[in-house]
Order: structure tokens, then sequence, then C-alpha cells
């Protein structure tokens, strides 16, 4: 469990904030599209759970709710997360997101 203390020195150290949540979405990876869920997403990235060996700095995609389509690059895989780098800057990110850019900087 990560103290308080240490999650507010994380949450500093990013350039967006992050809202959490619990969503289906699907990573697209070259012509092929898998089921994954998303646990949180900012304006520059999104973290994903997906079992699947996909290496750091690989091309994907990722969509949420039959809207949200953004290009990406995968920072870090670990134990079946994978955080995601935004590729499209923080604007068009916001537009992509909708109602959930709310309070995302």
């Amino acid at each position: 469990m990560v103290s308080e203390g240490v999650r507010t020195v994380l949450s500093s150290m990013r350039k967006h904030n992050r809202r959490t949540m619990v969503q289906p979405a699907v990573l697209g990876i070259g012509s092929f599209d898998f089921e994954c869920t998303a646990y949180d997403v900012s304006l520059g990235g999104i973290r994903i759970k997906a079992d699947l060996p996909v290496e750091r700095n690989a091309s994907v995609y990722v969509q949420m709710r039959h809207r949200l389509r953004q290009n990406a690059k995968v920072v870090w895989a670990a134990d079946g997360f994978m955080g995601l780098r935004f590729i499209d800057p923080p604007e068009k990110v916001k537009m992509g997101l909708g109602s959930l850019s709310n309070g995302l900087n």
C-alpha cells in the first residue's frame, strides 16, 4: 500500500493530473483489436489492463466509449498493466475524451 505522502510526491511529478475509472476499452495493435480495461486517464496517457506481451515503444491505439480513439506508445508494461502515452497534443485528447476530461489539465 502506498502512503498518502508518497502518492502526493508521485502526483506532483506528473505533467497531467489523472482521472481514476474502470471502463471497458479496446487496444489496437497492428490490424488486431483486443478487449482491455482502462483504469485511469490523463491528457497525456492512459493506464490499461491487457494480458498481452507488448513491447515498450510499440505503436498502438486505445479506444473508449466508441468515441475516443487515440494513437499511443507503450511506455511501460508490468503484471498485465500497461502505461500508454498519447501521441496527439493534450488539446486534441481533451476533445476526444469529452466529459471524461472535466477537471483534467
